[in-house]
């Protein structure tokens, strides 16, 4: 099964696929309410979808997963920019003030201060389609993978239910549903791969 390489960091560019995670500084947690979840994502709404294309993503306490695709063009102040480096600049800048602006949210919250998040976050090229499926899958199944819930299919922080029953969220559920070839695939495949988890605990 897919599984991250935490000493993998690329640049970001235009038009490629990618796996971006990252944790609490010491493994701490950076979600301490229910609402806190809510705010990242609306914070990714505002700042991120513009730019990227949400595949799927996980929010735990201490740590998140996003798969994303970064756009082919992008319109910045009624420019248009259809390079691929200024493209990945523009996302890696988006990217900094979500982090920001989040980590002071919950720094005022906690009476907190100093870093929430790793000083680097990770962030691996999707170079194939095999890698993609497993990359949202893995997305999907890490609160189950960390004990957080029995089946990953029940949790609510994920875009899993959101891309199920079709609820308005961050992540493009046409163009991910065409990766996989409609809803049954993508059923399918996470049943499939689920079911190998079990095979392998055995």
């Amino acid at each position: 099964m897919y599984m991250p390489s935490l000493k993998t960091i690329t640049p970001l560019l235009g038009g490629n696929y990618y796996h971006i995670f990252n944790r609490g500084v010491d493994r701490r947690k950076i979600f301490f309410h229910e609402r806190n979840y809510s705010y990242f994502l609306k914070l990714i709404g505002q700042l991120l979808t513009d730019y990227v294309i949400f595949l799927s993503y996980a929010l735990l306490p201490n740590h998140f997963h996003f798969v994303i695709r970064l756009k082919d063009r992008i319109y910045v102040k009624e420019d248009i920019i259809d390079n691929e480096e200024l493209i990945g600049n523009v996302v890696v800048n988006q990217l900094k003030k979500l982090f920001i602006t989040y980590s002071m949210a919950v720094n005022r919250q906690e009476g907190r201060e100093g870093s929430l998040f790793e000083p680097k976050y990770k962030r691996i090229l999707i170079e194939d389609n095999d890698y993609l499926l497993n990359a949202i899958f893995y997305t999907h199944y890490n609160p189950e993978n960390h004990e957080i819930v029995k089946n990953f299919r029940d949790y609510e922080f994920s875009s899993f239910k959101s891309i199920i029953f079709g609820t308005q969220g961050i992540v493009n559920r046409e163009y991910l549903l065409e990766i996989f070839d409609g809803m049954e695939g993508f059923l399918n495949y996470h049943n499939t791969m689920h079911e190998s988890k079990y095979d392998e605990m055995e």
